[in-house]
């Protein structure tokens, strides 16, 4: 992803309802939007250059995700990150991420095997740079998710992605991301539900 442009007073962006979404999903998830913090719509739409109305639609869908808390005609809150929280994110994520990986394991052609792989280095890489990391995971997990589960699952879990890297993440990889993520790779690669279920659960349960 290029730099930001800086946007001109009074300028507006035409980004799509989809784009508006990803962009303050993933402002929220890298930390951009901390926990706890207080937005208007007039707030975020000068932030973005757009239009209140699509931001509107775009915090409604944040707070089905579990990112915003809604206070209507007063202001949404990004919602807080309590141990508890994290607990059931670590649980459901794990869980989930396990199945997903069971399956895509056994079940991707070998095209989309190769386009897996692919994603897992753009991973790697963004999580060596510091840069687009929440993008790159939230792209990695979104595609392993259409390819490996059926229709159900996919909506169930079409926003999820980002709640989980923002909840269990803070903001920032840890430290042995890659390496969980090279592990993935190579679980991938030889296609061993086993080896790839241990380490996705590694990347997303932990204290």
């Amino acid at each position: 992803m290029g730099p930001e442009l800086p946007v001109a007073p009074g300028a507006q962006r035409n980004l799509g309802p989809d784009e508006l979404f990803r962009r303050l999903a993933t402002s929220i998830a890298d930390g951009t939007y901390a926990p706890g913090a207080k937005l208007s719509d007039k707030a975020i739409a000068d932030d973005l250059g757009v239009t209140r109305t699509p931001v509107r639609e775009a915090v409604q869908r944040l707070a089905r995700a579990g990112l915003m808390e809604v206070h209507a005609n007063r202001y949404s809150m990004v919602t807080d990150i309590t141990d508890e929280r994290s607990r059931i994110t670590r649980e459901f994520a794990a869980s989930q991420g396990g199945e997903i990986i069971r399956e895509a394991a056994l079940a991707l052609s070998d095209s989309d095997l190769v386009i897996a792989c692919d994603l897992i280095q753009e991973a790697i890489e963004s999580v060596e740079s510091g840069e687009g990391w929440i993008e790159a995971h939230v792209e990695l997990f979104e595609f392993l998710t259409d390819r490996a589960l059926n229709d159900l699952y996919r909506l169930m879990l079409s926003d999820f992605w980002y709640l989980v890297f923002r909840d269990l993440y803070l903001g920032a990889p840890r430290v042995d991301t890659r390496e969980s993520l090279e592990e993935l790779e190579s679980a991938m690669r030889a296609r061993s539900a086993n080896a790839g279920v241990k380490a996705v659960q590694r990347m997303l349960r932990f204290k």
